[in-house]
């Protein structure tokens, strides 16, 4: 028994596939574009927003703020220096934790009682 193979007929196919090809070609860069452009908005721009905001917060760190540290530790500063700031944390604990290590910064509660009184007058 014979098998005949029957390819698909050879008229001018040669110039709709080059042409195919480059329209997929730009396809992917458009959809490759899309991507990075997502990537971008939702993943690198709010990381940065987040590093200048806490890049602003050590830089406003200033004596008698209360912080908290990645660790727990809860203290007030009492010392600040270039890289590192000392903070009281009980009685006579006094700590000195390098300023990469805060994680938040809690205002003391007299300066917020008087953020409350003004907002509500």
């Amino acid at each position: 028994m014979r098998f005949i193979y029957a390819g698909v007929p050879d008229s001018g196919a040669q110039g709709t596939a080059a042409t195919s090809g480059a329209g997929a070609m730009m396809q992917l860069l458009i959809m490759l574009l899309i991507f990075f452009a997502m990537m971008y908005f939702l993943v690198i721009l709010p990381q940065r927003r987040r590093e200048k905001e806490y890049k602003q917060m050590i830089e406003s760190l200033k004596k008698g703020d209360v912080i908290i540290t990645t660790g727990g530790i809860v203290g007030k500063i009492i010392d600040i220096k270039k890289d590192t700031i000392k903070i009281k944390s009980s009685n006579a604990t006094e700590l000195e934790v390098h300023k990469a290590y805060i994680a938040k910064v809690v205002r003391e509660k007299e300066e917020s009682k008087e953020e409350d009184n003004t907002s509500s007058q």
